[in-house]
């Protein structure tokens, strides 16, 4: 199947490119394998004009968009395979050629592997101070920091959210109630009672399908592109958590508009030289 561009990831960024790009006409393929990173939060904090919407119902109606917009469709399915003559072979063998490839598969939270986290993980097992800090003011804090440098960077943030903020080396367990945090567990055997607590779990690409491409990296090992989203391989652009350093829903959605504007404009360029 041949088409204008081919986004990889139905996720915010992805359906914020496709919807970009097809109010400008271009013919759009997005395909999306339905597991968003950020599915498990109850909702998405700090995004203007979406106060307590899930990140799943943000999305259903991003898809219900692009409905109404000819030129788009949507594929259930994985990317298998994304190669450098903007070719994308999905999981079942379906091939899709574009003049440009968008890549909005997102990252792997690396949620320690702690007792008890992985449940509460996007509820009361949290990231981020400005996605969720609001919600979780004077609450009882918790923070497990990841060394000195990110103990001294978060730790002043919780503490404007709540007067009562715990700051952890380790711990050994988290202890919930009805999928809720209660307490913290401390290698001691000791309990700590806390309502939320805030980790590192920084995201790592979602890359397996376009792993082999000579994409340039960052020192995070994110995926290098220019100020428009374009990467070090002509025709292949990126946003969203592949490419921002600190991941959040605004940051994706930008990231893809000006993904969305490169396209365009370098499109039309092709077409008029």
């Amino acid at each position: 199947m041949d088409t204008d561009v081919i986004v990889v990831g139905g996720g915010s960024a992805g359906l914020q490119a496709a919807l970009t790009l097809g109010r400008m006409r271009f013919d759009v393929v997005v395909v999306d394998a339905g597991q968003p990173s950020n599915a498990p939060a109850h909702a998405i904090g700090g995004l203007l004009g979406a106060h307590d919407v899930a990140p799943l119902d943000l999305l259903a109606t991003g898809r219900a968009q692009l409905e109404e917009l000819p030129s788009v469709r949507l594929i259930e399915g994985d990317a298998a395979r994304v190669d450098d003559d903007l070719t994308v072979t999905l999981a079942d063998g379906t091939t899709l050629v574009g003049r440009a490839v968008v890549l909005a598969t997102g990252g792997h939270y690396a949620v320690p592997e702690v007792p008890g986290m992985a449940e509460l993980w996007g509820t009361s097992v949290i990231h981020c101070p400005f996605c969720h800090g609001w919600e979780s003011r004077d609450a009882r804090i918790g923070l497990l920091a990841a060394g000195e440098e990110h103990a001294g960077h978060v730790l002043p943030m919780l503490q404007r959210l709540s007067a009562d903020v715990e700051l952890f080396d380790e711990i050994a367990a988290v202890r919930s109630e009805d999928g809720v945090l209660r307490a913290v567990a401390l290698p001691d055997g000791s309990e700590v009672p806390r309502d939320v607590l805030f980790i590192a779990a920084p995201p790592a690409p979602r890359d397996e399908a376009f792993a082999h491409l000579p994409l340039d990296r960052t020192d995070q090992e994110l995926v290098a592109i220019d100020s428009f989203g374009r990467t070090s391989v002509e025709g292949v652009y990126a946003a969203g958590d592949l490419v921002v350093p600190a991941p959040a829903v605004v940051q994706a959605l930008a990231s893809a508009q000006r993904a969305a504007v490169a396209v365009t404009r370098d499109l039309h360029a092709a077409v008029v030289s």
